[in-house]
């Protein structure tokens, strides 16, 4: 496939170059060229497919969104395979056809280099493939959030609707529906005093799915606020372990004491950053099981015990 050991002259530099050198420079310019096409294809098809995919949520009356998870795993297997394109020419143009020269050209020939620019170009451009593959993975992602306050809404419109329309089989008394209840359950008629089994509509049973997404939901804020916390104390870590090396040779003592200073300040930083971060946690946790106890009050012994059990783990 390669002319190994031909040789031809740079005309910029006047240093000789081995003629394969041409026709891997071709193959870097045909895989960059190919994954720019494979970008432009994704970025249409993905620009095309959310608007529809956020629209089939809104409007998929089922609660369980099925005809929207068949269209979005479509759209993601549509997705995956534009990126196994990618996969399987960077196998055969790129990784393929490094090996196999790697194993007829000595490390320590003075063209060895030009192999290993090669490889570390078209895998520095592949990794730009990635990131946008996964911008627009993530993009489709974000189509699957629920609009659960207006869920929530219409589960309330129900009972608000329903609550003062229940009668007793037995004497036909109108027995007040005084909460959503999200399983069959008897109600005592006040008149007559027979049992009456009440059905939750699939609407008011499907507040049990929802709740906990709704109630984190509404507290997300303080759960971000702990999650940048715990990222600023890895954060400061690296600051600190970067000086350290900086001054491992380092003899200026006025520098040193310097650095040093910064040193305490950002351990000083990382050890508040350690301790604050359970805290807001437990304050994410405390507020998220609020919610949840407002949603579902009958679960509100149920929360109570998850609540503690999360505890633990702090």
């Amino acid at each position: 496939m390669f002319g190994l050991f031909k040789k031809s002259k740079d005309s910029q530099n006047g240093e000789s170059t081995p003629e394969w050198y041409s026709e891997l420079q071709e193959n870097q310019q045909r895989w960059f060229a190919f994954l720019e096409k494979l970008e432009a294809k994704m970025e249409e098809f993905a620009t095309a497919a959310i608007p529809e995919l956020k629209e089939i949520m809104q409007s998929d009356d089922d609660i369980y969104k099925r005809t929207f998870h068949r269209v979005y795993s479509g759209v993601n297997g549509q997705l995956n395979n534009i990126r196994e394109k990618a996969r399987d020419v960077y196998e055969e143009k790129v990784h393929d056809v490094y090996y196999n020269l790697n194993s007829q050209i000595s490390v320590l020939s003075k063209h060895h280099n030009l192999l290993s620019d090669f490889r570390s170009a078209c895998s520095d451009r592949y990794n730009e493939f990635e990131n946008k593959y996964d911008y627009w993975r993530k993009q489709i992602d974000k189509t699957q959030e629920r609009d659960l306050e207006t869920e929530y809404q219409k589960i309330l419109d129900e009972y608000e609707a329903i609550k003062n329309k229940f009668n007793c089989t037995q004497c036909g008394g109108n027995i007040v529906i005084e909460k959503i209840f999200l399983i069959e359950t008897y109600i005592t008629c006040p008149y007559c005093q027979t049992q009456n089994t009440f059905a939750p509509s699939t609407l008011g049973s499907n507040l049990q799915n929802i709740a906990r997404n709704l109630a984190e939901q509404r507290t997300a804020h303080l759960y971000e606020a702990y999650e940048a916390e715990k990222d600023k104390e890895r954060d400061l870590y690296h600051q600190r372990h970067e000086l350290s090396l900086s001054i491992i040779h380092e003899k200026d003592k006025k520098v040193l004491h310097e650095v040093l200073l910064k040193m305490d300040d950002l351990e000083e930083q990382r050890q508040f950053a350690i301790k604050n971060a359970p805290k807001l946690h437990q304050e994410y946790l405390r507020a998220m099981y609020d919610e949840l106890n407002k949603i579902t009050p009958d679960l509100k012994e149920h929360n109570e015990k998850m609540y503690q059990n999360q505890l633990q783990y702090l």
